[in-house]
């Protein structure tokens, strides 16, 4: 039912509850002067148009026709005014419906991402570029947030996808999981544990530790350092993770991150090491799943082409190089080649 409410004016202000279908049935009324021709034109049963005139006319208290058995229907002088509002009414209805229909396929105009994802600029761009190249009326606006904040600002209507850690879903959001992403100790090129394959919880807090500090990913790292049970030292936090790898290469500690960039440097410029924290074949891996975020049902045709892209890219080999993989996952891989 589509309500709506409008000034009928003769001289009060009416509220009307009437369904878009019976006020189609009132207009082919008015317009034809006859509720056979109406029923022949809408398709529907004589009774079905004559029902929508009465309705009509009980909802804004006014005859707005006369009828005459075997001559026809005859507006009145309010049903020749409610007519013209109705015309109005439902052509700004179709007119808005075939809006949202071109909107709904179009490919141009905006296209808002939020993302909490401190390494998005290693693969966004990259999944963007044909997607621009392809269509140069799509623009973009990209916007990093905590997991939270672009959470809502998807519910809100501020982007039309996201790209963020899906760790309690959320049923008002639409999910697709991109990457796993193992936790692993991030760790001067030089330092001992740099030379080993893999390193265990027990070894990374015998070290000063650099905490990331974002909202989830403090909670989630201390958590991991935690269930170990032994006493551990922080010497530094920082909220963005280049800061933190800068930290790390300057000497400072060592740190646990899970998603890194390719292999670019950090601003300290000294070589720093990923290495995978070890654990048990029957042990769970410790990590987070990046995921996209939408709403649920259709999406428009330039959000579909992003989902697509980000699968796509996530699905091949350079995906690989954002993360660290565990010794485990790495005996599977070899395996599976």
């Amino acid at each position: 039912m589509f309500y709506e409410r409008y000034y009928l004016g003769i001289s009060e202000v009416l509220t009307v509850s009437l369904s878009l279908r019976a006020m189609r049935y009132v207009q082919a009324a008015l317009r034809s002067g006859s509720i056979t021709a109406a029923a022949d034109a809408m398709h529907v049963a004589p009774s079905a148009i004559a029902a929508a005139l009465d309705q009509a006319e009980d909802a804004f208290g006014m005859a707005l026709a006369t009828r005459a058995r075997a001559k026809g229907v005859f507006p009145t002088l309010a049903g020749r005014d409610v007519l013209r509002r109705i015309d109005h009414l439902l052509e700004r209805y179709d007119a808005m419906m075939t809006d949202v229909s071109d909107l709904q396929s179009a490919l141009s105009g905006r296209l808002a991402i939020g993302y909490n994802a401190p390494i998005a600029p290693a693969f966004v761009p990259e999944i963007c570029a044909p997607l621009l190249a392809a269509h140069p009326e799509v623009s973009l606006s990209l916007t990093e947030g905590d997991n939270t904040s672009i959470q809502k600002g998807l519910l809100d209507g501020q982007f039309d996808v996201i790209i963020f850690v899906a760790e309690v879903p959320n049923p008002q959001i639409a999910t697709q999981t991109l990457i796993f992403a193992p936790t692993y100790c991030l760790c001067p090129a030089d330092h001992a544990i740099a030379s080993g394959g893999a390193v265990s919880v027990s070894q990374i807090i015998a070290e000063p530790l650099i905490l990331l500090d974002r909202p989830a990913a403090r909670g989630y790292y201390m958590q991991l350092l935690e269930q170990s049970g032994e006493a551990f030292r922080i010497v530094a936090t920082a909220n963005s993770t280049e800061m933190v790898r800068s930290l790390v290469a300057a000497g400072l500690g060592v740190s646990l991150l899970n998603m890194r960039p390719r292999d670019v440097r950090p601003y300290a410029g000294r070589e720093i090491r990923c290495v995978p924290v070890s654990r048990t074949a029957s042990e769970a891996a410790s990590g987070v799943t990046l995921s996209l975020g939408f709403a649920p049902g259709p999406k428009r045709r330039l959000v579909h082409l992003f989902v697509e892209a980000c699968a796509a890219f996530f699905d091949g080999p350079k995906a690989v190089d954002l993360i660290v993989l565990d010794a485990v996952r790495e005996e599977q891989a070899a395996l599976t080649l």
